[in-house]
């Protein structure tokens, strides 16, 4: 797998990022921890693909770069992962499998924590998502939360929503119970179920 660093701030210049495969774009602001990331994932991948890595050195926020990078890139399927994640042994190869042979839409990566029922980090088909959301990756109302599991309720409506417990990736957050959502990002999620999401699915109050 190869990779490649670029800051959010050089975003609208970027063009010509592209792979047959698969394109993952990774967020970040600590750059010492996403090295450290960076190599593990390369190491463990076990299949070959491109690897964004992008600094958001202007705080655009994880939704917006990750939407800016779904326009700039073109590949067969594009994932999304974050700065604290640890894969498991041939996560990549075991995801694309997975989706070559399921002919799903979206591969929740299995983080420990959701099993399959939110792809927290997920590689999506890319002709799938353009159906939703045209060049973007998630809804572009949301700034850093719940745009993957807007994601996540469509292809699980449409059935297409794929998981493999063999699909190790690990969010190595040990203050995770400390945060909290973004209550605008929570607030617009439930609007737009209650709409389902503009009238991709039926309506419902999330709980």
């Amino acid at each position: 797998m190869e990779s490649v660093f670029i800051r959010s701030s050089d975003l609208s210049a970027v063009a010509g990022l592209e792979h047959d495969k698969v394109v993952l774009v990774l967020p970040y602001i600590d750059r010492e921890l996403t090295c450290k990331a960076e190599l593990v994932l390369k190491r463990r991948a076990m299949s070959d693909g491109l690897l964004v890595l992008v600094e958001d050195d202007v705080r655009l926020g994880f939704i917006r770069v990750a939407n800016m990078v779904f326009a700039r890139t073109s590949s067969q399927y594009f994932g999304y992962l974050a700065q604290d994640v640890f894969p498991g042994e041939g996560w990549l190869r075991c995801a694309l499998d997975v989706l070559d042979k399921s002919g799903g839409n979206l591969i929740a990566l299995n983080d420990g924590r959701f099993f399959g029922n939110i792809a927290v980090f997920g590689i999506a088909r890319r002709d799938w998502v353009r159906g939703l959301y045209r060049n973007c990756l998630f809804y572009p109302g949301y700034k850093s939360h719940f745009g993957d599991t807007e994601l996540s309720v469509l292809a699980l409506n449409v059935g297409k929503l794929v998981f493999s417990p063999k699909c190790m990736m690990m969010e190595a957050d040990y203050e995770k119970h400390l945060k909290g959502n973004n209550r605008d990002d929570d607030s617009l999620y439930r609007e737009r179920a209650r709409s389902g999401f503009g009238g991709m699915t039926e309506p419902f109050e999330p709980v």
